[in-house]
Order: C-alpha cells, then structure tokens, then sequence
C-alpha cells in the first residue's frame, strides 16, 4: 500500500517537473520572439510552437535552409528595401518554397515565393513555354516586393497582409466576415481555408529558428553555398540551347540549370531585347570569346539531353531539394503537365500568331487540332485549344476579353 502511494506521489511529481519544464521552454521562445521587435507581430502560441518543433525536430534539415538563406535573403532584402518594406518578410520565401527556385505546387503555384500565375501577370513576369521568372530569384523578389506593398495598402497591417498572399484577398476578405468583421488576425486564423492557414504561424516559427538556431546548438553547414557565388552575366539576343553553351565552353548541363532556373526546357529563347544568363566568373569572358561558335548548330553526333520535367510537391511547401535528374537521350522524360481543352471563337482582326501566343502554344498545333490547312482563320470560327490544365480559368477569360485587353496580354509576354 506505501509502495503505491509512493508510486503515484512521484509519478504526479514526474508529470509536474515535466509541465513546468514545458512551460519554462515556451516562456522562452515568447521572450525571445518579443526581443526581435519585428513589425510583422510575431506572436507567440501554440500554433507557431509547432512550427518551431518542426525545425528543431529535423536539424540536418534546417542546418541546410539556414546555408540557403546566406545565399537568397542578400537579394531579397535589396528588393524589399527598394520598396521601403520590412526586410523580416524575407522569411515567407522559406515559410512557402525553402527557398527553392524550382518549387512547384498543383495551384499553379512556382518559385522560391509560390507565386501563383495570376499574380505574376500582375507584375509582368514572363511566364509561358520557355521561360517562368517567377523563378528567378531576383525578378520574382522584386514583383514580390511590389504585391506586399499593395497588399499592406489594403489590410495595413502584416498579418492579414501576409494572410492574403497564401489565399488571395477575395478569399481572406471571406474570412474576414465570418469572424464578424474582426481585423485581429488570430480571429481570422480558424476560417482561413487549411491549406494556406499556416502561412503566417510559419513565418513566425522561421523568424525564431533563424535568429535563434545557435541556441538550439544548430550549426549551420560550412560547405559550399549552392552554387557559385561569384558569377558573370551574358547577354542572348537569339534562340540559344543550354546545350550549345555547354558544349562549346564546357560548363556541366546540371550548372547551367541551376544558375538559370528561369529556362523551363534548356532553351533561351528569341525575344527582341534578350535575355540575361548567369555564368561561373571564370567562364564569362571566354563565352563573349567564343559568341559566333555558340551560335553554330551542335554536330549531328552531339546528343541532346532533355531537362526532366519536375512533379509538383506538396501543395504548401514543395518536397524536392534538388535539381531532377536527367533520363538519357534515347528515353526522353515525358511531360506531366496534364491538358484540358477550351474553346476560342475568331474576332476580327485576329491572327494564328496572335492567339497561338496568348494561349502559349504553337501555331503548328492549333492548325493540326482543328484542321487547318492554312494560315487565314474566318470571323466566328471556333477553335478547340490543348492548355495547361491549372490554368484553364485563366485561358477561358481570354475567349471574352476586348482587343484592347488582349493587346496588353501579350506585351506582357
């Protein structure tokens, strides 16, 4: 019976030495996030508290985020600063991609900020066949710096601001009424849909780890940043593939990409002004050198290796850390990007080239679905388009839009 009694005392006393520990620890993370004095309002709760333990619990992980945002944050801050913003929302970047440039949701979401296609129309970033900047590190910063802004100007306040980035205004204002009109955030949190509900409370927890990993003994990596950091920039004004480049003045295909990752197929495309790519330092001067030869079509026994099509990850935070591996030559990857069909009715004054390009497709296509044999298309006549799946709403609006509207389409191309 006293060995029992005895039992139970310490096992209650276990459980309170256990609780008061707890307690003590989230005292700690609260203190240490109100030191900060972020403008973002980093409010500490049991929400943000599981991100935290999402950090702590996979060290190796984060010790490589920590690495990464060495490498990104110099240039998102520049960007951010440009707009007069806080520099603390940095840390969206690797709340929604780990700040991985070639991040990919099921949304239609792309990039190291997850910015979804409608938006990066906004801000004229080319996305289309060959290329998506919402991949770029610095372009896409900058149009992500202008969307906060607007952002803040609605809501004036980070919380909701940074709450409207993952499900768009119209959604959050939703939310907004369903919690009687509260602008207090954390009585917006409960009706905010689930899949972007974390947003904010991640942002939090990534401000926590990244100024407080040492105290957590999180030693980041002292390897190599990703890439490397000293680069040279060329200037392509004509259709020019990765693998020309490497084979001329022998840069691995895996480098390119990585430096490059706006480039979807391996391909520069033509456009008027050019195209800026990003070289090792040591292999700047030699391209110059060797411009003519690059332009040069590859010898018939050069293969070409294809860029693999990267898979959407999970729809909040992508799975993949690395650049896909390449299939060989003979069995080319084939494309996931999964079709559906939308219907588009001639107006006048339009032409195949016109609506190939606002439809990001080729002219040789919309001919062989709808059987044409030549160029002329007749007022009226309605045409059946194979389009990215994710982005049907988008290309179904087009079907009604003024001359005027589709004009500025494609100058935004």
């Amino acid at each position: 019976m006293l060995k029992s009694i005895v039992a139970i005392v310490l096992s209650v006393f276990t459980s309170f030495n256990i609780l008061s520990q707890t307690v003590k620890q989230e005292d700690v993370y609260a203190q240490r996030l109100a030191t900060l004095r972020s403008p973002l309002d980093l409010t500490y709760n049991a929400e943000v508290k599981r991100y935290i333990d999402q950090y702590l619990d996979n060290p190796e992980k984060t010790k490589e985020l920590i690495t990464l945002s060495k490498v990104y944050f110099p240039t998102i801050e520049r960007a951010l600063r440009a707009k007069n913003l806080p520099t603390d929302l940095k840390y969206i970047a690797m709340a929604v991609s780990e700040l991985n440039p070639l991040a990919e949701n099921s949304y239609g979401a792309s990039g190291q900020w997850m910015m979804m296609y409608t938006v990066s129309k906004m801000y004229k970033l080319k996305v289309n066949s060959f290329v998506d900047e919402r991949k770029d590190p610095n372009k896409s910063a900058i149009a992500a710096a202008s969307h906060f802004k607007d952002l803040y100007s609605i809501y004036k306040q980070w919380p909701l601001a940074i709450a409207s980035y993952g499900c768009s205004p119209v959604m959050l204002n939703k939310c907004i009424r369903m919690a009687n009109n509260s602008l207090y955030f954390w009585d917006v949190y409960p009706y905010i849909p689930e899949n972007s509900r974390g947003l904010f409370p991640k942002v939090i927890a990534t401000a926590y780890i990244l100024n407080y990993y040492k105290e957590h003994n999180i030693k980041p990596n002292n390897q190599d940043a990703p890439f490397t950091p000293e680069l040279d920039s060329a200037l392509v004004n004509k259709w020019l593939s990765f693998q020309q480049i490497s084979a001329t003045i022998h840069i691995p295909l895996e480098q390119l990409r990585k430096l490059n990752p706006t480039f979807k197929k391996d391909i520069i495309p033509y456009t008027p002004e050019g195209y800026w790519i990003y070289l090792p330092k040591s292999k700047g001067a030699e391209f110059d050198l060797l411009r003519d030869s690059l332009y040069s079509p590859l010898p018939k026994t050069t293969e070409f290796v294809p860029v693999a099509i990267q898979k959407p990850g999970n729809d909040t935070l992508p799975q993949t850390d690395s650049i896909p591996t390449v299939k060989s030559a003979k069995t080319p990857s084939k494309p996931t990007v999964k079709k559906a069909k939308v219907y588009y009715v001639v107006k006048k004054g339009d032409n195949l080239t016109a609506i190939a390009d606002w439809f990001d497709v080729t002219e040789a296509d919309i001919k062989k679905w709808n059987k044409l044999n030549g160029n002329k298309l007749p007022k009226g006549k309605k045409l059946q388009l194979f389009v990215d799946k994710t982005k049907t709403g988008y290309y179904k609006r087009i079907n009604t839009m003024s001359p005027a509207q589709k004009k500025k389409l494609r100058q935004k191309d």
